[in-house]
């Protein structure tokens, strides 16, 4: 049995992204339409994001006069903080860290990625694969 280090796992990830597995798993995701939603991920995304930019130059009009970057910074901030938690106020709201967590550890994404990656590693006669539960 071969033993993997940190350097391997890295290029296996690298040879994953370069692959353009990586990308692709992103808008598979992205794609899919959101619980209930008739819109992909993505889109709802994108309409949580204007809202709350919205709902923060209502609160303070004075944003639209700021400095670009210290208002970009400042509603970044506002959008990562919490896990997303502004991202899920309002009846559209989405809770985007327990929907991406529900979405990654689905089985069969986390088996599909594992078929890539056993695809990907270099074989040495061996007959290793990445198992279930994730070892070798």
């Amino acid at each position: 049995m071969t033993d993997y280090n940190a350097d391997d796992a890295r290029k296996l990830a690298d040879e994953f992204k370069r692959e353009g597995y990586f990308d692709q798993l992103k808008r598979d995701i992205l794609t899919q339409k959101h619980d209930n939603d008739e819109l992909p991920l993505e889109q709802s995304i994108r309409n949580n994001v204007a809202s709350v930019v919205r709902k923060m130059v209502t609160d303070d009009e004075n944003l639209i006069f700021k400095n670009r970057g210290s208002t970009s910074a400042l509603i970044e901030a506002q959008l990562f903080k919490q896990g997303y938690k502004r991202l899920g106020e309002g009846e559209d709201g989405i809770q985007l860290e327990e929907y991406l967590n529900k979405v990654l550890n689905d089985s069969e994404l986390t088996q599909g990625i594992k078929d890539k990656l056993n695809g990907l590693r270099p074989t040495d006669g061996g007959n290793e694969s990445i198992q279930n539960d994730g070892s070798a």
